[in-house]
């Protein structure tokens, strides 16, 4: 009979029986595979390439170890590319020796092009406003003529049918003649001259100046109508200029005086001007004029001798508040044989009961035939 083993030897016995099996085992293999690298998912970069196959090592450490993977830099260059792609999880193959290979299966790229069409987009032409254009009227449209200058020849203190008594002293502004002088008159109302003087001004040729000459008088009568007239002559005796005005003259009593109505020219003359050559026998005549009286204006062209060789009558209405000048426009025919200096004279002839003329205003053209 023998005798019974103990149980802790037997145990001991199991225990290295184990023992020598795991060695036995790991003579067979050089590497043991460890159960949790079955169960570890590999970390993945999208941007890998397309295919790639990786060997795991099993090493002391039990988690797998990746080779690493280049991650290509992404440029932006037109036209522009948008990628679609799909990327399975790699597989896990365990070979005989041990080893665990990584598959990665091909991925599938998808790669929809963007290509963007210049557009050519036209550009806006400018257009213009338009431009208003006013459609015309029948109305006329009333053009303003500038204020009339102060006359040239003009008496400023005694105005229409002052009564005045010697010495008459009127203050006027004049300019003498080519004969430097300046002429002054009173007539009667049965037109004869009760005294007419002449006053020197040569030094003042071409220039206006101001005079107050006493002007005496005798009268046969208590009272009569009479007219002052200033004037000055040309070279040839032919009338420049010329203003007057009516009074009552007085042997006796003080002087009455009236303020004058209108001080502006009475005639501006726009065609011809001054020192104009006319030739084909025709002259045009255009100006403004503030008549006195009913009479008409009369145009005439006066030769060196005192001749007229054109003339015309110009009927006008009297002057209102509103319009105090008249325009007018007239045609004079003439005929000369050679070049001719001629004074184109503006006058206007008195309707009362004295006769002659009442305002004058002239300057000199030339005629040619």
């Amino acid at each position: 009979m023998q005798p019974a083993v103990p149980k802790n030897i037997t145990h001991i016995i199991f225990f290295i029986t184990i023992i020598l099996g795991l060695l036995l085992l790991s003579a067979c293999q050089d590497q043991t595979i460890d159960p949790r690298s079955w169960l570890a998912s590999p970390t993945l970069t999208a941007t890998a390439s397309a295919t790639s196959t990786e060997t795991l090592i099993p090493s002391e450490t039990p988690s797998p170890t990746y080779l690493p993977s280049e991650t290509p830099t992404e440029s932006l260059t037109p036209p522009p590319t948008s990628t679609a792609s799909n990327t399975p999880e790699p597989s896990l193959t365990a070979t005989l020796d041990g080893s665990v290979t990584v598959t990665r299966t091909p991925t599938i790229t998808r790669t929809a092009t963007v290509t963007r069409t210049a557009t050519r987009t036209r550009m806006p032409t400018r257009t213009r406003f338009p431009t208003f254009t006013p459609s015309p009227t029948r109305t006329p449209t009333v053009t303003l003529t500038p204020t009339p200058p102060l006359a040239y020849f003009r008496i400023n203190n005694i105005g229409p049918y002052s009564m005045v008594v010697s010495p008459l002293k009127p203050e006027a502004i004049v300019s003498p003649g080519e004969d430097g002088l300046i002429y002054v008159e009173i007539m009667g109302e049965d037109g004869r001259s009760i005294t007419r003087q002449g006053l020197d001004f040569s030094n003042f040729l071409g220039r206006h100046v101001g005079i107050a000459p006493e002007i005496f008088f005798e009268l046969p009568v208590q009272s009569e109508t009479g007219r002052l007239t200033i004037s000055s002559l040309d070279r040839y005796s032919r009338s420049m200029w010329l203003t007057s005005v009516d009074l009552v003259l007085l042997s006796i009593g003080r002087n009455v005086i009236t303020a004058p109505q209108n001080l502006n020219e009475p005639y501006i003359v726009r065609q011809p001007y001054e020192g104009n050559t006319i030739q084909g026998g025709l002259l045009r005549v255009e100006g403004l004029a503030r008549i006195r009286n009913e009479n008409p204006l009369i145009i005439e062209c006066i030769d060196p001798n005192r001749q007229v060789i054109c003339s015309t009558q110009v009927a006008l209405t009297a002057h209102s508040d509103e319009l105090s000048h008249i325009p007018f426009e007239v045609y004079l025919s003439y005929q000369v044989s050679e070049p001719t200096n001629v004074r184109l004279t503006l006058r206007q002839e008195s309707v009362t009961s004295l006769p002659g003329t009442i305002s004058l205003y002239s300057f000199e053209i030339t005629l040619q035939p």
